[in-house]
């Protein structure tokens, strides 16, 4: 309990130093979270993704990548999602790991809802839900986003080999479906 608590400290005197800084409020800071992000910032977002997936000291510059942009544009939002799913994949604190993946959740249905159409965004999904484990109940949207998640492994994509792979040790989907992959 006592580490519990030194650690909710630590994180509510950075949390209120972020806050109190200057340049947390500049208006470059505010008028640039308010636009969409650029081509190079989409790089750095799903360069940082494909790090975190793999390391864990990635998390944070992940999720902060995407954070400043998850207001304004739906498929950032469905990638901080996703940040704070690794987040609680990484996680030991089981009330942290649950909190995490139902913020996800619900980041996720949100972005999906703003644009239905968006391949990445229902690969995103579709990876997510696959992930947690099914006690959770949050695999409600696994049999839509199947087809569009699969036809997104098949596109051409800064992130194609990541959704192979995930398709290629994925138990939901088929031999057939899997050799179609590639």
């Amino acid at each position: 309990m006592k580490t519990f608590m030194r650690t909710l400290l630590l994180v509510a005197v950075a949390f209120a130093t972020v806050c109190m800084s200057p340049s947390a409020i500049s208006p470059s800071t505010i008028f640039s979270s308010a636009m969409s992000p650029s081509a190079s910032q989409w790089i750095q977002i799903r360069t940082a993704y494909r790090t975190s997936l793999s390391n864990n000291n990635h998390l944070t510059h992940f999720e902060s990548l995407c954070k400043s942009h998850c207001q304004t544009d739906a498929l950032a939002k469905a990638y901080y999602a996703t940040a704070l799913a690794l987040r609680a994949r990484a996680s030991i604190s089981p009330p942290s790991k649950l909190s995490l993946a139902n913020q996800a959740e619900s980041l996720m249905n949100t972005a999906a809802s703003a644009q239905p159409q968006n391949l990445e965004i229902r690969f995103l999904r579709y990876s997510f839900e696959y992930g947690t484990p099914s006690v959770l109940n949050m695999k409600k949207n696994m049999t839509q986003d199947k087809p569009m998640a699969i036809k997104f492994a098949k596109s051409q994509s800064a992130i194609k080999d990541i959704a192979v792979k995930f398709f290629q040790q994925c138990t939901e989907i088929s031999d057939a479906e899997k050799r179609e992959i590639k």
